[in-house]
């Protein structure tokens, strides 16, 4: 490069907070500027332009003051750039390397670095390069430090994340930790109470959409007081979002963070991370909704994620509770318009889509097998209604033969973690003596402690889990009573619909149609919420 001795210059003052460390004065942009012009005036140049980038990182060169300055230089209107240092101009080493190396040579920019006494004009800059590497080790250790203190509060149950789940809101006290937004969190418990009605995503958000609710992205905005920034989108509920608030856990309690992260400090671009490696810690704030309407919500999106539905796009009455009995696959919904009415009717699916020697057809007119619910439901309601205590005296018996050995395996288990807790309490009591004693040396006190603490340690956070483990199997009394109560309002039922159908049966299995004595039968099995099929074949013994 031709030396000259006047230049039209661009000083660069770049600082984020990074760079900053929140304490360095030396490296404000009001310092940098300071340094910059003095060098300037004193060799005597010409100040054509400063260019700041203030809280701006290093580590990209997507700058707007930046980009400003490289296309002065390209028109020519400046032909020296002088920053305090090399990692003013970046932290990226092969991008700074690239200006430094390349660009500035190319279009006859000198180049000066202050501190660090590198000028493109001099033939000696061979130690740019360490300079470029040290400074991206510099933010690539803060990103590193940043994810790790991230990650560790995630584990304690911390709420790391920008914006509350919908319906969660950020406590004023503890940023980290997750409050219930009454306003949105009714929508969240509507969404899962009619889902497990059996109302589709779809129907849901069609009705949430014609009553004017705020979608969550324009729910959070108008709650912050603010104009979404992506306000050309419509506000607008589908059926992806109503799904994807479904499978939030943090509905029941549970934080769970780690589903993405960056690729590189480098870029802001993220990738998906495996479920198996997600953050997740359960009961870390007030739930939204209960457990059982959960459980029930999720067995119904497993159930219908196997739904076949009809060209009409439309479930069956039965769709996604039906099961072979053989092969224990769904039984698909179809219907067939004849020429005086139309059929409905449900056949394996496994035979729908692989014939014959994969399973039988399992078929059922959807008008008889409603019949045959109907009556099951009226005839349990009457037994209900007309003698509740008998019929909840057997219901706690037969459940009670079903949960003998659960609660023994349970019992089992808590009683060997119990028994193993206090051998090593007595183990830790003796450890402590010998050493006392000098019986044994520091070091191998301080090894066998460690095994047996962790152990301790490792058991007493299994011993709670088990424990309510065997309180949930032995909770019979309200469940029973819950489903005595429902079953008892349907005494005079003359219609079956998909909401009641939903509402009180979780499974209805159907065996294959055979011939005995000249006439066709069919085994059909109904599974009831909270009962199970305890009932089934037994109301003689009730009445």
């Amino acid at each position: 490069m031709e030396l000259q001795n006047n230049y039209d210059v661009g000083i660069y003052c770049r600082l984020s907070r990074d760079d900053n460390n929140g304490h360095l004065e030396s490296m404000s942009i009001v310092n940098q500027r300071q340094v910059l012009t003095d060098y300037v005036a004193e060799k005597g140049w010409k100040l054509k332009e400063c260019y700041v980038d203030d809280g701006f990182t290093g580590t990209n060169f997507d700058r707007p003051n930046f980009k400003r300055m490289i296309k002065d230089a390209e028109l020519g209107k400046i032909n020296c750039i002088i920053t305090k240092d090399l990692s003013r101009l970046g932290r990226n080493y092969v991008q700074a390397g690239y200006y430094t190396d390349e660009f500035f040579v190319e279009h006859n920019i000198r180049f000066i670095a202050i501190n660090d006494g590198i000028d493109t004009i001099k033939e000696d800059n061979d130690i740019a390069a360490f300079h470029h590497v040290l400074n991206e080790i510099y933010p690539k250790q803060v990103s590193k430090k940043v994810r790790q203190v991230k990650r560790k509060s995630a584990e304690q149950g911390k709420f790391m994340g920008s914006q509350a789940p919908y319906g969660y809101m950020k406590s004023p006290e503890d940023k980290h930790i997750l409050i219930i937004d009454e306003e949105a969190a009714v929508i969240v418990r509507r969404l899962f109470n009619e889902f497990a009605s059996g109302d589709s995503a779809r129907l849901i958000a069609d009705r949430l959409n014609s009553q004017n609710i705020d979608s969550p992205r324009f729910y959070h905005y108008r709650k912050m007081g603010r104009v979404n920034p992506l306000s050309e989108q419509k506000n607008v509920w589908g059926s992806a979002t109503v799904l994807q608030l479904l499978r939030n856990q943090a509905y029941i309690g549970n934080m769970i963070q780690g589903k993405r992260q960056v690729v590189s400090f480098k870029t802001k671009k993220m990738r998906t991370v495996s479920p198996e490696n997600w953050i997740v810690v359960e009961n870390t704030h007030e739930p939204i909704i209960e457990r059982e309407l959960w459980d029930r919500v999720h067995s119904l999106m497993d159930a219908k994620s196997r739904v076949v539905k009809t060209k009409k796009d439309d479930l069956g009455l039965f769709a996604g509770i039906l099961q072979c009995a053989d092969c224990n696959s769904p039984l698909a919904f179809t219907r067939k318009q004849l020429k005086n009415r139309e059929r409905k009717f449900y056949r394996c699916s496994r035979y729908n889509n692989n014939g014959s020697k994969a399973c039988s057809t399992h078929l059922i007119e959807e008008e008889t097998l409603c019949e045959f619910v109907l009556n099951d439901i009226r005839q349990y309601a009457k037994l209900a209604k007309s003698d509740k205590e008998k019929v909840a005296n057997r219901l706690f018996a037969a459940k009670q033969k079903t949960q003998k050995s659960e609660t023994k395996v349970l019992r089992a288990q808590i009683g060997e973690i119990e028994n193993r807790l206090a051998v090593i309490a007595g183990t830790l009591k003796n450890l402590y003596i010998d050493k006392c004693s000098g019986t044994i040396p520091e070091n191998v006190f301080a090894d066998l402690m460690n095994d047996f603490t962790n152990e301790q340690t490792q058991l007493q956070e299994q011993l709670p889990k088990l424990q309510s483990e065997l309180a949930s199997v032995q909770e019979t009394t309200d469940e029973i009573s819950e489903w005595i109560d429902l079953i008892s309002s349907y005494t005079n039922l003359k219609t079956l619909t998909r909401s009641i159908v939903m509402e009180l049966i979780d499974k209805i299995t159907v065996s294959e149609r055979n011939e005995v004595n000249g006439k066709i039968e069919q085994t059909i099995d109904i599974e009831y919420r909270f009962i199970g099929n305890l009932l089934q074949a037994k109301k003689e013994d009730i009445a």
